[in-house]
């Protein structure tokens, strides 16, 4: 039974060429010495754009599974739109990729009432991508937040650099 999903699996993205993918995966990332945040991560590669080298995602992230789980950490929500560019497109492949979006942190008490509980996110990241012979891409990468905060405006828990690494499953369309 497992060789057969696998197969079907495998079958659904058969003809990654020179079609249109869908990747969706789980994104793993963290802040340089903060928190830890999961979520899940979309991506679309156009047909013939830029040579199938440009994408467009969204992802979720949130301390909600990663450090904020069964702790007192505070519970941060990331929402990003993302564009990324690979280069030379190959097994192992560079990239580089720009996200935008917002962070909405839940403090859980009224007496933070007066910080602020939210902030424009704006990042710039460079790392790998590795696209093996299933359809499965495992992507790493360095991260630069170049929108941060003290803590006097803004959610003091969004650090300037963090690390991440997506697993994602493509779909050709």
């Amino acid at each position: 039974m497992k060789n057969i999903l696998f197969i079907f699996l495998c079958s659904l993205s058969i003809a990654h060429a020179n079609q249109e993918q869908l990747s969706f995966g789980l994104r793993l990332q963290q802040s340089w010495n903060m928190y830890n945040e999961n979520g899940i991560t979309l991506e679309f590669t156009p047909k013939n754009l830029l040579n199938d080298q440009l994408s467009f995602g969204a992802t979720y992230v949130s301390s909600r599974f990663g450090s904020a789980l069964n702790s007192n950490a505070i519970i941060q929500d990331n929402i990003l739109l993302h564009s990324t560019y690979v280069f030379s497109p190959s097994a192992l492949s560079p990239l580089i990729r720009l996200n935008a979006g917002y962070c909405f942190a839940d403090y859980e008490s009224s007496l933070f009432d007066e910080i602020d509980a939210s902030m424009p996110l704006l990042s710039i990241e460079a790392g790998a991508r590795y696209a093996f012979d299933i359809p499965l891409k495992v992507q790493a990468g360095l991260g630069y937040n170049l929108i941060t905060s003290d803590g006097s405006s803004g959610i003091g828990t969004v650090y300037p650099l963090f690390v991440q690494c997506s697993l994602m499953w493509s779909f050709s369309l």
